[in-house]
């Protein structure tokens, strides 16, 4: 099997989008370095908050139909034009609507013109964001080394013009700009090898019962992403508007600015169980079909894998948190540092909760998964409320902290189908020393 030509597609395939992971994560964070050390905190914390409201209102650009598209385009390759020329439709028309959202939030708001501002020209780059239908016709083929080089050129790009941006010491409206510049090279570069694979974007064919079906079955995703990216995200935007009447808007942007590096430092390690989750995904599965035993062996594998993996990160971690982030970005941002030591405890959740796809996947727990992701998110917002104000940005980690324990662990106790997970999850984090013994 692994000699085979099929497997050595789907292996280069993975490696392509693999290395595009590694190769941009190392520029951004590069990249990321002088832009703060530039930008400052308060000007940063600006930055970021415009980019956490346009990350949110982002699910609009896709409305939970990229798995469908992709599964679609593998299922009936002779409809790709009509699924492409839907799902065009749909994602401009969600990008308009993404606009329309981020314009009336801002002015809602009450916010100063140079925070609109950021927030409009963050936004306008999702108009552009049509162009990931072409990414997953590519991915849909097994041809991962098309999207995978677009995205590294569009990163290049991107990286490039943000550093000459600090060099020239411009204004920080050019870095929201900047962002916008990474998917309109993106959105030209997806149409260069669309073409130059011989297919045309005038031969797209929307129809409005594709549109009907694609939106009937996506809205579920949908709704699990506004509520995912609400659980991730709106923290940095509640920061703000609670501290904001309290300790004044540049206080609170500072806040932000800390906050979001901190943040942007435990994002880095996110790639890493999510690699170990699809390199095991196939072996559990076939698991799951030949013997149950086996299966729950191999899932509680996993979960001992994700917490020794969490303990050789976050401990380390912990422990170099505050000087790291000040040789990285300077003494003005110790705060970030203290920040990304109680980040790392929450890095067994994720981790956690990455394992856990693989037993959602196989039992089919889509609305229990689409469930948990919305408590999970009223949980954080609730917390925030409750803590932000005498806590500052350590409350809203706390936040964090527990609706990720809510929503990736213990649910699991409350619902009959889940619950051996919630054993299997237990068992794994106790006995992670045990991972060898394992089939």
């Amino acid at each position: 099997m692994i000699g085979s030509e099929g497997f050595k597609k789907y292996f280069q395939s993975f490696s392509w989008l693999f290395a595009d992971r590694v190769v941009r994560l190392a520029l951004v964070l590069l990249t990321g370095i002088f832009v703060t050390r530039y930008l400052g905190a308060e000007i940063l914390g600006k930055l970021n908050y415009a980019m956490a409201v346009v990350s949110i209102g982002a699910v609009l650009t896709s409305m939970g139909m990229n798995e469908i598209i992709s599964r679609d385009l593998v299922q009936h390759p002779e409809r790709k034009d009509e699924l492409l020329g839907s799902g065009f439709v749909i994602k401009l028309c969600g990008a308009i609507l993404l606009n329309l959202f981020a314009l009336v939030f801002a002015l809602w708001q009450d916010l100063d013109p140079l925070t609109v501002l950021l927030i409009v020209i963050t936004a306008s780059g999702e108009l552009f964001r049509w162009s990931s239908v072409i990414e997953y016709l590519f991915i849909s083929r097994v041809q991962g080394r098309v999207p995978a080089k677009v995205n590294i050129v569009a990163t290049v790009v991107g990286s490039g013009y943000k550093l000459v941006l600090v060099a020239m010491k411009a204004p920080i409206l050019w870095f929201a700009a900047a962002y916008a510049l990474e998917t309109v090279v993106f959105a030209i570069s997806m149409y260069i090898a669309y073409h130059n694979h011989g297919m045309r974007i005038r031969n797209w064919r929307p129809t409005r019962r594709m549109i009907g079906r694609l939106l009937q079955q996506s809205w579920p995703l949908l709704i699990y992403g506004i509520a995912l990216q609400a659980q991730l995200k709106i923290d940095q935007i509640m920061i703000f508007d609670i501290l904001r009447g309290t300790i004044g808007e540049e206080a609170a942007n500072i806040e932000v600015g800390q906050y979001s590096v901190a943040v942007k430092m435990i994002e880095a390690t996110a790639f890493l169980p999510v690699i170990i989750q699809l390199v095991l995904a196939p072996a559990i599965s076939k698991a799951k079909v030949q013997d149950v035993e086996l299966y729950r062996q191999r899932l509680t594998n996993q979960y001992r894998l994700m917490f020794l993996l969490y303990l050789t990160t976050s401990i380390p971690l912990y422990f170099v948190a505050e000087p790291l982030i000040v040789l990285l970005y300077g003494e003005e941002f110790r705060l970030a540092g203290h920040l990304l030591a109680i980040f790392a405890a929450r890095l067994v959740f994720s981790y956690i909760g990455v394992a856990k796809n693989s037993f959602i996947t196989n039992e089919s727990l889509f609305k229990f998964s689409l469930v948990t992701t919305v408590i999970g998110a009223a949980i954080n917002i609730g917390l925030n409320l409750a803590l932000i104000p005498t806590m500052r940005s350590d409350g809203a980690i706390w936040a964090t902290l527990v609706s990720f324990f809510v929503s990736v662990y213990l649910v699991d106790l409350f619902h009959p189908r889940t619950r051996i997970n919630f054993k299997m999850m237990t068992q794994g984090v106790l006995s992670f020393w045990r991972i060898r013994g394992v089939r």
